[in-house]
């Protein structure tokens, strides 16, 4: 793990510098798992936020990836309060759920904690990306967790709270009627 991060510690924000940093992961799958334990590392010092960045593109490329570790993402997941964090991740696992088929691997358990760890971070979250990328994939949880749609509605809806403009066409797909 500690030479991932003084990799990291070296590159920019660039497109160029996180795919060059992809490869790097990709060509020494001994490092896929220091990917995980920094990307979902609450501390969201540097090399985190870099590492959920990392990790975004690596499942992306390939959304099969996430399937040895899904469990232990979904744990981790709560702890997540960095807002770029959230982006990287919650896209991911948008991607990811958006698959029926990978939406029913997961046990009862799973589905709960993704469902409150979502929850979560449309109570606490400000950006626009990781807000939207939450409520979508917390829509698809309705139909099995009846309560989400209650949920969705209370946070969004009947709450006092004002949200990002670039929010307002999620909202409007969640709440057509």
């Amino acid at each position: 793990m500690d030479t991932l991060v003084s990799y990291f510690q070296t590159r920019t924000a660039s497109r160029k510098h996180r795919e060059e940093a992809l490869k790097v992961v990709k060509n020494s799958p001994e490092r896929e798992a220091a990917l995980l334990q920094l990307a979902f590392n609450p501390k969201a010092e540097r090399q985190h936020i870099y590492a959920a960045w990392i990790w975004e593109l690596f499942i992306l490329e390939d959304l099969s990836r996430l399937h040895p570790h899904l469990n232990q993402c979904i744990v981790r997941l709560i702890a997540i309060t960095n807002s770029s964090m959230r982006r990287s991740l919650s896209k991911s696992f948008w991607h990811f759920l958006k698959e029926k088929s990978n939406r029913e691997v997961l046990n009862k358990k799973e589905k709960q904690l993704l469902v409150d760890s979502f929850l979560d971070w449309v109570m606490t979250e400000d950006k626009t990306a990781p807000l939207a990328f939450s409520i979508k994939i917390l829509t698809l949880f309705q139909n099995e967790i009846p309560e989400v749609q209650k949920q969705l509605e209370d946070l969004l809806i009947h709450s006092k709270r004002t949200f990002p403009k670039g929010l307002y066409p999620v909202l409007r797909d969640v709440f057509k009627n």
